[in-house]
C-alpha cells in the first residue's frame, strides 16, 4: 500500500451523558509521499469477530479496513504499537516527539479492550454524515451541511446516553489515518485517542466517502450500550 502526499484533518466532538456537551479540536498534518508499512500478519481472531457482526458483509472495503485496524488496536494495544504504529513512525520520523512517546507508553501499559461491536444505528449515522459532507463539498466538520450538530444527530438517531465521534480527511492509507488519530499531534486533550481506547464504548459505526480532492473522508461514531 503506497501513500500519496498525506493531508489529514482530524476533529473531535465528544458527547458524554446528559446534558449533551462537547468540544471540537482540529489539526493538520502533511507527510511526504512514502510507502506505508503494514504488519506482516493478520489477526484471525479479529477477522472472525468482525465477520460475525450483523451487516458486516454489506460494508464497503474501506469501512471493513477501518473496522479491522480499530479492533486490532483494541485487542492488543502493545502489539498495535510494535507492529503498526512504530513502523509507521519510523517511516515518517517527523511524527516522533512527545505525542509518539506518550502513545507508546499508553499502549504498552494498556490492557486488552473488548472489541467493538458493529451498531446498525451508528453505521447509518456515520455513513450518512460522511456522504453528506462529501456530496455537499462542505468543510469537514461534525456539523451536517444543514447545520445539524453531532449532539442533535445522535439524539435524533436514539443515541442518548454517551457517544463520541472521530473524523479524518486524508489519503487512502487507512492504517496511517488511524495511527494519526491515535497520535493526536498538537491536540493536548488526546480526544481521538481516548475515544479509540475508551473501555466504556462498546459499539461502533464507520462511514467513508470520497471527498472532492479524491481523499477519503472517514467518520467513526462510538457509543456505550444504550439502556432505555
Amino acid at each position: 500500500m503506497k501513500a500519496t502526499l498525506f493531508h489529514v484533518k482530524p476533529f473531535l466532538l465528544c458527547l458524554v451523558l446528559l446534558p449533551l456537551f462537547g468540544s471540537s479540536q482540529l489539526t493538520t498534518i502533511w507527510l511526504k509521499d512514502k510507502t506505508v508499512p503494514l504488519p506482516t500478519s493478520v489477526d484471525s481472531a479479529v477477522i472472525f469477530w468482525n465477520s460475525q457482526q450483523p451487516d458486516y458483509s454489506k460494508l464497503s472495503e474501506p469501512v471493513k479496513e477501518w473496522y479491522y485496524w480499530t479492533n486490532y488496536a483494541r485487542k492488543n494495544p502493545r502489539l498495535f504499537w510494535d507492529s503498526a504504529a512504530a513502523p509507521i513512525i519510523k517511516a515518517f520520523p517527523e511524527l516522533l516527539g512527545k505525542y509518539s512517546a506518550s502513545l507508546k507508553e499508553e499502549l504498552y501499559k494498556g490492557a486488552p479492550l473488548p472489541l467493538f461491536s458493529l451498531n446498525p444505528i451508528l453505521i447509518r449515522t456515520a455513513q450518512s454524515h460522511a456522504t453528506d459532507i462529501a456530496i455537499s463539498n462542505s468543510k469537514p466538520s461534525h456539523n451536517s451541511s444543514n447545520g445539524d450538530d453531532f449532539a442533535f444527530r445522535m439524539k435524533r438517531a436514539g443515541i442518548i446516553h454517551c457517544a463520541a465521534e472521530n473524523i479524518s480527511l486524508g489519503n487512502h492509507s487507512i492504517l496511517l489515518s488511524l495511527v494519526l488519530l491515535f497520535l493526536d499531534i498538537d491536540l493536548p486533550a488526546l480526544g481521538h485517542r481516548k475515544n479509540l481506547l475508551n473501555p466504556s464504548f462498546s459499539d461502533l459505526g464507520i462511514g467513508v466517502s470520497v471527498f472532492k480532492d479524491s481523499s477519503l473522508f472517514s467518520v467513526q461514531d462510538f457509543s456505550c450500550p444504550q439502556t432505555h
